[in-house]
């Protein structure tokens, strides 16, 4: 397996059960959601993963809290990789200091979530790199641009990067 510091790895989706093999303490995982959206957090090294999430019988998008959680019951169904892709750009944090940043943030209140400016990936960023950014919100945003912007404005700066 490639060497997922400061490459970009990315490995392809595959089951719950199988990512332990690929996946070391403090890599970024995502899990395929419906409609194209993913899930993000930090795994743990031993089987589970750090996430912003609700949990069961949350009943506002303004209780979201940071979570340890085994894989395979974030996963459900879906699939699961190891998304490092950033690691190109952006140098990743030391992995105790990925760790502790996760650790240091279970139970504590994740803030109202927002799609847009805080929601998951930007906590796993965060946690990875020290930045908080969502990559599927720089897409979003950029491809609504593409799609609305050139016939009132020619050629869009991106918006986002």
């Amino acid at each position: 397996m490639a060497e997922s510091k400061d490459t970009g790895h990315q490995t392809p989706w595959t089951d719950s059960d199988k990512i332990g093999r690929e996946a070391k303490p403090g890599d970024k995982l995502e899990f395929q959601r419906p409609g194209g959206y993913k899930h993000v957090g930090i795994y743990d090294g031993e089987g589970g993963v750090y996430h912003m999430s609700g949990g069961a019988g949350v009943t506002s998008k303004s209780d979201s809290h940071y979570r340890r959680d085994e894989i395979s019951q974030v996963a459900g169904k879906s699939k699961v990789r190891v998304n490092n892709e950033r690691d190109a750009a952006w140098q990743p944090l030391q992995e105790t200091e990925i760790l502790k940043r996760a650790q240091e943030s279970l139970g504590k209140f994740g803030g109202t979530y927002n799609a847009a400016s805080n929601n998951c990936e930007h906590k796993a960023n965060y946690m990875r790199y020290g930045k908080p950014e969502s990559q599927q919100v720089i897409n979003m945003v950029n491809g609504i641009a593409d799609t609305f912007c050139p016939p009132y404005c020619g050629e869009h700066p991106s918006f986002l990067y």
